[in-house]
């Protein structure tokens, strides 16, 4: 079992975001669909709108890595309280369903999902999705973004594509590439494959073969992309949240996002590093503060999508 779970619980995964169970005010059922890919496979997404809101804005949220299915991530459920006012947008990945229950969200994954499961794909079936909805007579053509994880590289490639009104990227760094910030995430006997495997995937870009928890097609497709170029392609406001002691998306890869906007002159980013916070927001005593960071996000969202961006770059560093 070794290094797999040393090496899943520490690169862009949500296995924390998973496990904690919360109590939610009573919302509808979400409308469950399946639409068609353009290579014919099936295409599961959800939507969720609230009663009697009248025209309203569109909320995609977006989970990190596995193959659990959106709809049963309680980290997601919990985000659903930033969104009381949206039609709330979850789209599975590429081999997910609705229905499925892996008891291992990263080994009992299927055949489908391991050999066309890329975050790129995510992105066009997300795209393909948003393109469907486009004219809905409830849209009122507001859209916010909310990624953690894996899911803050989708909402970065989406955001110069979709042209969102704010974007949240949640513990993703996506300052560095993952070929830079790897070998300091992993064990020591694991980075010493690392510059093997990379060229590996490199090489064979669509192949299905498994290293880490993920296909090499995987792995080429995150490699040497540098998630903070793609936000740069957009204007969109956006907000990146950062714990100072994240262990899977290091605190350095966040300032370097920072830093980028910094350099390009640019002034759509809010960014808020939480000292002694790690990945999924628990501080050093252990206490988990991700709903009251939540609820400071329904804020921000607010401001951005009323005011558009907030002027130039708002760097808040929060003590615990």
């Amino acid at each position: 079992m070794g290094w797999w779970f040393s090496f899943k619980s520490i690169f862009i995964t949500a296995i924390g975001l998973l496990l904690m169970v919360v109590h939610l005010s009573a919302s509808a059922e979400p409308f469950l669909k399946i639409s068609q890919r353009p290579d014919g496979s099936s295409l599961y997404w959800s939507l969720e709108k609230p009663a009697n809101k009248g025209k309203i804005g569109l909320f995609l949220m977006a989970q990190g890595s596995g193959c659990l299915p959106a709809i049963k991530n309680t980290t997601l459920q919990q985000a659903k309280e930033m969104a009381v006012d949206y039609a709330v947008l979850m789209v599975e990945k590429y081999g997910v369903t609705h229905t499925d229950s892996p008891e291992e969200q990263f080994k009992d994954c299927s055949q489908e999902y391991i050999a066309n499961h890329t975050v790129e794909q995510r992105t066009l079936d997300v795209e393909q999705i948003v393109d469907e909805l486009r004219g809905a007579d409830w849209w009122n053509g507001k859209l916010v973004l909310f990624g953690g994880s894996e899911g803050g590289d989708l909402v970065a490639r989406l955001a110069p594509r979709l042209n969102p009104d704010a974007a949240v990227v949640f513990s993703s760094g996506l300052g560095e590439s993952f070929a830079q910030a790897l070998k300091g995430l992993v064990p020591p006997h694991v980075a010493r494959e690392v510059d093997v495997k990379l060229a590996y995937a490199r090489a064979n870009p669509k192949s299905a073969e498994i290293w880490g928890g993920n296909s090499m097609r995987w792995w080429a497709d995150v490699a040497d992309r540098v998630p903070v170029n793609d936000l740069l392609d957009s204007r969109a406001p956006v907000l990146l949240i950062q714990g100072a002691e994240d262990k899977s998306a290091p605190v350095s890869s966040g300032r370097a996002a920072r830093d980028a906007y910094v350099s390009a002159g640019r002034c759509e980013l809010t960014y808020w590093e939480y000292s002694g916070y790690d990945h999924f927001m628990t501080d050093t005593d252990g206490i988990n503060h991700r709903g009251e960071v939540f609820e400071r996000i329904t804020g921000w969202i607010e401001d951005a999508v009323l005011n558009g961006a907030p002027g130039c770059i708002s760097d808040t560093r929060k003590k615990k």
